[in-house]
């Protein structure tokens, strides 16, 4: 072990957490801990853990006190994973119409934290989570996959996602002492233009990274760059993305210019690291200590190994609005046997739903769904949203209003919402803002964050 991951493992780390008052290190021994145990033991825990949320949103969280009575169910009928299919999914829209009843009562004010989701299938939301669920239990999840990728805390990396808006003064503190710690090079890819990225490239190889991660389709515009462009990759360590989809393509183009099998991760704003990818690549193995994904058909039923279904979340930490049976919007597949890596926690496959099309602009802009600021949406009202660009010039932004807006809130939609983007994609490009009453899915059924016609000549 490097003397810098030593001593952030040791002292940095440990400091960092009593500054935060949090628990993420110990938190993070107990999950390299649990990885290995046998699958039953992994399920027993799950189910002593499911068995106390379900008792304490039964007599502290009115929307389930309510649900279950409505559908005669006791908090003794939920005693492990293969039962919850007797409670009805949650939705986005469900969390929309009904935020005041999944607060838990008493829960302390001060313990919870404001999240918002830009949606990447259309979808915003805004929710509340406890600082215990996403600081310590969160963040040893995502510390905890990292490491199956051989990434360990105090480890050099470069991070390519959006910039995000400064918060409050204590908040930017923590997050400079975040930053420290973790090494971070922070690469803001809503700047990626033809002009920037040999930029982007020498900013990547002068750091020297132990790893290279960010957004999947962010990534793959800079491996695009080296490509088109000939010149030498940086060695970037290893690869994670995550925030969208990883197709077959764009895997293959990152291993050969690379020369990396990228390791594909799946999370989420509610939920951090739900699963990632082990050094053995043969499906991503579920944070089972801290979740229970179910794979379900329409009717909330579970599938059998190998069928795609909807994806479904139990945060069996989250206390302050416990959201249980979630839907994300996404679908996936169980994947059956044991994994090669040996760990026994239990895999699925690859998830659909998180799409990574690219807006471009006449300058040579290339951005990727998540850096358009989307996520500020949901408080505006928007219901559900979409981009399409049929021009470099011009993109159209579709809005289907929350129906707890005023008539002049309407009204005022679009030029709020064109001047939002304007500041993203620049004067060059028109922002035409629709709002609609619908937005018809494709023919699969999915709601997609953005429909780009633009092709590879404006590459």
């Amino acid at each position: 072990m490097s003397f810098y991951r030593t001593l952030t493992r040791r002292f940095l780390a440990p400091a960092y957490d009593r500054i935060r008052g949090t628990r993420s290190m110990r938190c993070l021994g107990e999950l390299e801990e649990s990885q290995w145990w046998p699958r039953d033991r992994i399920e027993d825990l799950q189910s002593q853990r499911l068995q106390h949320l379900i008792r304490y949103v039964y007599d502290r969280v009115p929307y389930y006190r309510r649900l279950m009575d409505e559908h005669g169910i006791s908090p003794a009928d939920i005693a492990r994973p293969s039962d919850l299919p007797r409670l009805p999914i949650l939705t986005k829209e469900d969390i929309r119409m009904r935020s005041p009843e999944l607060l838990a009562e008493g829960f302390p004010h001060g313990r919870l934290l404001e999240g918002e989701t830009g949606g990447s299938t259309g979808t915003p939301l805004c929710f509340v989570a406890s600082r215990e669920g996403r600081w310590t239990h969160g963040y040893a999840r995502s510390m905890r996959a990292l490491e199956w990728a051989g990434i360990y805390p105090g480890d050099r990396t470069c991070l390519v996602a959006k910039g995000r808006l400064p918060g409050s003064e204590r908040a930017s503190l923590l997050q400079s002492l975040a930053s420290r710690l973790s090494r971070d090079t922070f690469i803001d890819c809503s700047t990626f233009t033809d002009a920037t990225l040999p930029h982007v490239v020498e900013r990547i190889a002068r750091a020297k990274p132990s790893a290279l991660r960010g957004y999947t389709s962010a990534i793959c515009i800079i491996g695009e760059h080296i490509r088109d462009t000939g010149r030498d990759a940086p060695d970037v360590g290893v690869i994670v993305v995550g925030g969208e989809q990883l197709f077959d393509e764009q895997r293959a183009l990152l291993r050969q210019v690379f020369g990396r099998q990228p390791f594909s991760c799946y999370s989420s704003f509610e939920n951090f690291e739900i699963a990632m990818e082990c050094e053995a690549h043969q499906g991503m193995h579920v944070n089972a200590e801290d979740l229970i994904v179910e794979i379900v058909d329409d009717s909330g039923r579970p599938l059998p190994p190998g069928q795609f279904g909807h994806v479904l979340v139990t945060n069996l930490h989250e206390y302050g609005m416990p959201l249980i049976r979630y839907n994300t919007d996404d679908e996936s597949f169980v994947l059956d046997g044991a994994c090669p890596c040996g760990r026994q926690l239990p895999r699925i496959g690859a998830v659909v739903g998180k799409t990574g099309n690219i807006i471009h602009t006449p300058s040579g802009k290339r951005l990727s769904p998540l850096t358009l600021g989307s996520s500020s949406l949901g408080p505006m009202g928007v219901r559900r949203f979409q981009f399409i660009q049929e021009r470099v010039d011009h993109v159209t932004v579709k809005l289907v209003p929350g129906s707890g807006l005023s008539p002049n809130e309407v009204e005022a939609l679009p030029s709020r919402v064109a001047t939002h983007f304007g500041y993203t994609l620049g004067p060059e490009v028109e922002v035409d803002v629709q709002v609609v009453q619908s937005i018809e899915p494709t023919a699969a059924g999915k709601h997609l964050f953005l429909i780009s016609m633009i092709g590879n000549e404006h590459t």
